[in-house]
C-alpha cells in the first residue's frame, strides 16, 4: 500500500494574519471611493402662451360644390340647308349678336324677293280699287250707278286691302326665314369648337353646330344632406336662424388652389325635392366671374360684368370647377378662439393647457366649434384672459410649473398673468 504525501494546513496564526490584511485592503478601497454628486433641481420648461381671441363668429357648415355656366346654348340651325361659312375661331369669346355661321341662302332669298314682288302687286291693286271706290261714291251721289254696283266696288277695295295684309305677312315670313341663314350669338359668352365643317348639309333643329356658354355671372351648385337640412330647418323654426325668405343667405366660396374663401355668392335657388338616390337637396348661388390680365402672367383684375367689359378677356372660372362652399348657420355671436396648435388629443378627447397665477399648467378638456383660419372656436373649457400654452405641449403635464413666454405676435401681457387681449 502506497501512501501519497499531503500538504499540511497553514498554522492558525497565518490564517488570522491573512484575514486582517484583506480587511485593511477593503477599508482602503472604501476610503478611496468618490462621494455621490449633489442632486440638481429641475428647471421649469419654457413654453409659449397666447391669450384667447374674443370676436364675433357665425357657425357654418362646409360643403363641396361645382361651378355651372349661367346659360348653356346648343347652337342649332332653324333651316335645312348647306352650311356655307363659319365666322369664328374655336373657343372664341364673342359678344351678343356676333355672326357665327352662314347657310346657303339662295333659295330663301328668292322666296323673299318673290314675297316682296307680291306685296308690291297687292298694293297696286289696292290703290286701283281705292280709286274706283272714290269714283263710285261720286256716281252714287249723282244716281249714276246703282247701289248694287257701288257695293261691288266697295267689296273689291276691301279684298284688295286684305290681299295687301296677306302679302305683308308672306314677306315677313320670307324675310325671317332668310334671316335664319345667318346664325348669330344669342348671348355674350364663350364658344366651343365648330361641330360641322362648311359643305355639309345641316338639318333643321337637329344638327348641333357649336355650344355657347355664358361665363359671367357663373353659378355655384352644392348639395346639403338630409340630416343637416333638418337641423337647419329646426333652428329656423326655433328662431335661432333667420329664414331665407326674410334675409337672403350668402355663402362663401373657396377655390381648389386656396385655403380661404375669396368669393361670395347669394343663394338664388333651392330645389323643391330631395334626390332619393343621394338623400340631398340641391342649392345654387350666383357670383361674378373675374377677368384675367391679358399680358404677362394671369392676374386677377376684378369682377367685370359682360356689358361694357372686354369679352375677349379670359375668365378665371370655367363651368365644372371644384369649389368649397361655407354655408352660414345662425346669427353672429361672440366666441372664444385659440390657436389650432394649442389643442391636443388624448384618446379622442381634445384638451388644452391653461396657466394659473402660479404659472402652473392646468389640464382642460374643451368642446370645439368651427375653425376660423388658424384659430379654432372653443365653446367650453377656456375663458377670455386665460393664458393658453400654444408651443411646448410635449414638455408640459398637469400641475407642472413652467416658464411662460409670449408667442410671436403677442404682447408682454401674454407672458404675464390675468391680462385679456382686446377683441379685434
Amino acid at each position: 500500500m502506497t501512501l501519497h504525501p499531503t500538504h499540511p494546513s497553514p498554522p492558525r496564526a497565518v490564517r488570522a494574519s491573512g484575514a486582517f490584511s484583506l480587511g485593511l485592503a477593503l477599508a482602503a478601497l472604501v476610503g478611496c471611493a468618490k462621494p455621490p454628486p449633489p442632486l440638481v433641481k429641475a428647471t421649469a420648461p419654457d413654453v409659449f402662451v397666447e391669450l384667447p381671441v374674443v370676436r364675433g363668429v357665425t357657425d357654418y357648415e362646409d360643403f363641396t360644390g361645382r361651378t355651372e355656366a349661367y346659360k348653356v346654348v346648343d347652337v342649332r340651325p332653324q333651316l335645312t340647308a348647306l352650311l356655307d361659312r363659319v365666322h369664328f375661331k374655336d373657343g372664341a369669346f364673342v359678344p351678343e349678336g356676333t355672326p357665327l355661321f352662314e347657310l346657303d341662302a339662295r333659295f330663301y332669298k328668292a322666296q323673299a324677293d318673290g314675297a316682296d314682288a307680291n306685296l308690291k302687286l297687292a298694293r297696286a291693286k289696292r290703290d286701283l280699287a281705292k280709286a274706283l271706290l272714290t269714283t263710285a261714291e261720286k256716281s252714287k251721289n249723282s244716281s249714276v250707278i246703282s247701289a248694287d254696283e257701288y257695293a261691288k266696288v266697295a267689296a273689291e277695295f276691301q279684298a284688295a286691302e286684305a290681299a295687301v295684309k296677306v302679302a305683308e305677312y308672306d314677306l315677313e315670313k320670307a324675310a325671317t326665314t332668310l334671316d335664319y341663314t345667318r346664325i348669330k350669338a344669342r348671348y355674350t359668352g364663350r364658344l366651343g369648337k365648330s361641330m360641322v365643317d362648311p359643305g355639309n348639309v345641316v338639318k333643321e333643329n337637329e344638327t348641333i353646330l357649336t355650344r355657347l356658354v355664358v361665363l359671367d355671372p357663373i353659378y355655384v351648385v352644392f348639395d346639403i344632406d338630409e340630416r343637416t337640412l333638418l337641423r337647419i330647418r329646426r333652428l329656423v323654426a326655433e328662431g335661432r336662424v333667420p329664414s331665407a325668405r326674410e334675409n337672403p343667405i350668402t355663402v362663401r366660396v373657396g377655390l381648389a388652389d386656396e385655403d380661404g374663401f375669396s368669393f361670395t355668392a347669394p343663394l338664388t335657388f333651392a330645389d323643391n325635392q330631395l334626390d332619393v338616390g343621394t338623400g340631398t337637396l340641391r342649392f345654387r348661388g350666383e357670383m361674378r366671374n373675374p377677368t384675367l390680365q391679358r399680358s404677362g402672367l394671369p392676374a386677377l383684375v376684378g369682377a367685370a360684368a359682360a356689358t361694357g367689359a372686354d369679352v375677349n378677356a379670359p375668365r378665371l372660372l370655367s363651368p365644372g370647377m371644384f369649389v368649397r362652399v361655407r354655408f352660414p348657420v345662425g346669427r353672429e355671436h361672440p366666441a372664444v378662439l385659440v390657436p389650432e396648435e394649442a389643442i391636443g388629443a388624448d384618446q379622442g378627447q381634445r384638451f388644452v393647457f391653461v396657466l394659473n397665477d402660479k404659472d402652473e399648467a392646468q389640464y382642460r378638456r374643451v368642446t370645439l366649434g368651427p375653425q376660423e383660419g388658424r384659430l379654432r372656436v372653443v365653446e367650453d373649457g377656456v375663458k377670455a384672459g386665460e393664458r393658453v400654452v400654444v408651443s411646448g405641449l410635449q414638455r408640459v403635464r398637469a400641475g407642472l410649473k413652467v416658464n411662460p413666454k409670449a408667442a410671436a405676435g403677442q404682447g408682454s401681457g401674454a407672458g404675464g398673468k390675468g391680462q385679456a387681449k382686446a377683441a379685434p
